[in-house]
């Protein structure tokens, strides 16, 4: 099987889990949607120098993908601002309180920074282990666990959320 069939078996296979898990690192469908892209093309480009299969595409594909989340995040646009006004939150079980619990979590992600996000992401889930996130951060993995202890601080920390760990899923409507 050569790299075109590897990808292309990839994308109708693991494709809408790929967008799934870029949504979780961006919270944006349209961003998550550029991040795959950007990888395949990263891992298509560059494979081309390596010789032998492609048998670890995905894992290459996903180390893209955090290259490419971390790289966007560093270089984001200055027209981003974040804003003081925090909006009213329900105060019962009501489904208005459950979307603004979710969009507190939401904005208590987007004010990690992308390395920590990016750890809470793969671990949480990915389910990676310290080591594969290491391996995808390129650092060591006490450092994936010194990210992962702060950014979960930083979240609990963050609007008096009560921060469980588990894995955040994306919101039904948006990513498939």
């Amino acid at each position: 099987m050569g790299l075109d069939d590897a990808v292309s078996a990839l994308v109708r296979e693991r494709g809408k889990h790929l967008v799934r898990v870029a949504f979780q690192l961006t919270h944006d469908r349209s961003a998550a949607e550029d991040i795959v892209q950007e990888a395949l093309y990263q891992v298509c480009r560059s494979w081309s120098a390596r010789s032998g299969q492609p048998d670890r595409l995905e894992a290459y594909v996903r180390r893209a993908m955090v290259n490419e989340f971390l790289k966007r995040r560093s270089r984001r646009a200055s027209s981003e601002a974040p804003t003081g006004t925090v909006l009213d939150r329900p105060t019962n079980g009501s489904f208005e309180n459950l979307v603004a619990e979710r969009d507190a979590l939401w904005r208590a992600l987007a004010a990690l920074s992308p390395r920590q996000r990016a750890v809470l992401v793969l671990r949480n889930y990915e389910q990676l282990e310290d080591g594969e996130i290491a391996s995808i951060l390129r650092c060591r993995q006490a450092t994936v666990r010194s990210l992962a202890a702060r950014g979960l601080q930083a979240l609990r920390d963050s609007a008096g959320l009560a921060v469980v760990v588990s894995p955040v899923v994306a919101p039904e409507s948006g990513v498939s």
